[in-house]
């Protein structure tokens, strides 16, 4: 195993899942790729939200401003969830803002990219139901990705 993308988010959950990819990259010597994800709705929401308060702010905010903000956050939560393991874990963060609709496309992307032979990601309880209606970012990621898939469910 080279590399293994992690796909984080700043909860409780996705720090547990970078603590289980950390333990796994100690003792397989594995580099971790990082992945925080936004929407560009996420980011048009927040760029109203700043031109509301300023609209010289909001010109300066842009996709830069957004995947240093994911960044920060990845680098936050990886210290956080990295602090106690025995020896140090080699990451990457690679932020990525996408379509909503893309989002499974994204991270194979970034899997692929990245030489990643393990993905890492959090998964959403739902019923039968709601998994034919609105699909299944994490059930996607199991059926098209080639390699491991570890997710940890909300």
């Amino acid at each position: 195993m080279n590399n293994s993308l992690v796909v984080i988010d700043d909860t409780d959950r996705h720090r547990s899942l970078l603590e289980t990819a950390g333990e796994l990259a100690t003792g397989s010597g594995t580099n971790l790729v990082l992945l925080p994800l936004t929407s560009t709705e996420d980011v048009n929401a927040e760029r109203d939200a700043i031109g509301q308060i300023s609209a010289e702010r909001v010109a300066a905010y842009g996709t830069d401003t957004a995947e240093q903000r994911l960044t920060r956050i990845a680098h936050t939560v990886a210290r956080d969830a990295l602090a106690d393991l025995d020896a140090d874990v080699d990451y990457q963060v690679v932020p990525k803002i996408v379509d909503a609709k893309t989002e499974a496309t994204a991270i194979l992307d970034a899997a692929a990219e990245h030489g990643c032979d393990h993905i890492f990601l959090v998964g959403r309880k739902r019923s039968p139901t709601g998994k034919a209606l609105f699909g299944n970012l994490a059930q996607s990621i199991m059926l098209t990705f080639d390699g491991q898939v570890t997710v940890e469910l909300e």
